[in-house]
């Protein structure tokens, strides 16, 4: 029963977890007694007794923690080869020894540098074992049904009719299928399996059936039905598969599965945990809080400017609508002549008449959306998110596009970095939706760093 797959996860989980930590102490352990047996011809002197090395796992361990869950190592769902999965293990180890060793280095601590280096690699085994007897410990039980999952298919067609026949094929992946969806109203049993719901009905269905996974293999689904399918299903345990065609392997925009052997895009449910949500806030108003102290000067200059030129107030307000639909003022620098339209659609050529000429200045470099730091403090923005959008374009979204809505906006983007003013200004809700889907504490730095660049360069901006 789904339940039972939703409890085995959970404990499967919690396994991981306690294995990837005790594999850290042991590995700590097992590095400092090779150290200290090694003979002393081999080896310089070992200076410090194992109970100092032990002393640092208050901070080692969450730190060795939160590495493995920022790379996604806690997603018990993820499918993913055994040579992924080693090549995934040794990212991880990797990544949290260079940290553990910067923080040492930071804090002064004086630690061996042979020690750190046996520690890698003595983590690194008991890591990758420990992954691979709970890995295959899962693979039991989902072959012999301890743990299966409940799966609908989107699509009555012939490629959903061999997701079935893969699953039949392959009781060790663990899926169970126990009906199909229709997109375009088919009735009658496939294979022995019924079609339990029209495309409408399927949130119902998955919420009183308790389905775990729901597998899209609808070739002619549109982008639109396809958003508004998995926007329904919001807040449902359920997660979706999307079946990519031959088209999606051959452009790398698909990776093979365990579901089945067939080519599979995973959509996660893009939500932050608590300590990600808490770290990027913490984030925010560090940064911002230290750009308008060290831009102070470039404002009040900027501001005397705008002042000289426009006659008027040289911030520039605007309604916006933020974070779940709640509207707020947004600040900018203002670029053009006071008597334009506040509403008025955004320039889309450099010389354009409205634009003054600090506005042109302003907007090539981006640096008419500084003030939109006192947003950020004020907990309306963030750094990094979906373009702030504006009341009346956002009463007009269609259901799974105000998904947008559920970060909050950004002073930068992945719309902002890809796009920029090349792509017309609603089109930017699918670089939005990819964002929420697949955010991380990671592709937020990538985006700030890239942001840099862009803006220097002036690419894309007027």
């Amino acid at each position: 029963m789904a339940a039972t797959r939703r409890a085995f996860e959970r404990n499967h989980l919690l396994l991981l977890v306690l294995s990837d930590a005790a594999a850290c102490v042991l590995a700590i352990v097992t590095a400092y007694l090779i150290r200290a047996y090694t003979p002393e011809l081999l080896r310089p002197q070992l200076k410090h007794p194992l109970v100092m090395y032990l002393k640092t796992l208050w901070a080692i361990l969450p730190l060795w923690l939160m590495t493995f869950e920022s790379l996604g190592l806690y997603r018990v769902s993820r499918a993913a080869p055994p040579l992924h999965d080693l090549t995934d293990s040794f990212r991880a180890v990797t990544l949290a020894t260079l940290l553990v060793a910067a923080v040492s280095f930071l804090s002064h601590t004086d630690y061996s540098r042979g020690m750190l280096v046996l520690f890698w690699v003595v983590a690194l085994v008991y890591v990758s074992v420990g992954r691979q007897l709970l890995s295959d410990r899962r693979a039991r039980a989902l072959a012999t049904g301890v743990a299966r999952s409940r799966a609908l298919v989107i699509g009555c067609g012939e490629l959903g009719r061999l997701v079935l026949q893969r699953t039949r094929e392959h009781p060790e992946f663990g899926y169970e299928v126990v009906g199909f969806v229709s997109p375009n109203g088919e009735t009658g049993p496939i294979d022995g399996v019924p079609i339990v719901a029209q495309l409408g009905g399927l949130p119902e269905y998955v919420r009183e059936q308790r389905i775990d996974q729901v597998i899209v293999a609808q070739p002619g689904l549109s982008t639109g039905e396809l958003m508004d399918v998995i926007s329904s299903c919001e807040g449902l345990p359920a997660e979706f598969h999307v079946i990519s065609g031959p088209f999606g392997v051959l452009t790398g925009q698909a990776h093979v599965s365990s579901l089945t052997d067939l080519p599979v895009i995973e959509l996660p449910h893009g939500s932050f945990s608590v300590w990600e949500e808490a770290i990027k806030r913490v984030g925010d108003v560090v940064v911002a809080a230290l750009l308008l102290v060290l831009l102070a000067p470039l404002f009040a200059i900027v501001a005397m400017l705008i002042r000289r030129q426009t006659g008027a107030s040289a911030i520039f307000r605007q309604e916006r609508v933020g974070r779940h639909g709640r509207p707020f003022t947004l600040l900018k620098f203002r670029s053009m002549r006071a008597d334009v339209n506040p509403y008025a659609e955004a320039p889309q050529e450099e010389d354009d008449p409205r634009i003054t000429p600090i506005g042109r200045w302003l907007r090539r470099f981006s640096l008419d959306e500084l003030p939109q730091l006192w947003n950020v403090i004020r907990g309306d923005m963030s750094l990094v998110g979906p373009r702030p959008e504006m009341p009346f374009i956002v009463d007009e979204y269609e259901p799974w596009q105000r998904r947008r809505l559920e970060a909050k906006p950004g002073i930068t983007g992945l719309w902002q970095i890809l796009g920029r003013k090349d792509l017309p200004l609603r089109e930017n809700i699918e670089y939005d939706f990819y964002y929420i889907r697949n955010r991380s504490l990671v592709l937020d730095l990538v985006i700030l760093l890239k942001t840099v660049g862009v803006v220097v360069r002036g690419r894309g901006a007027y």
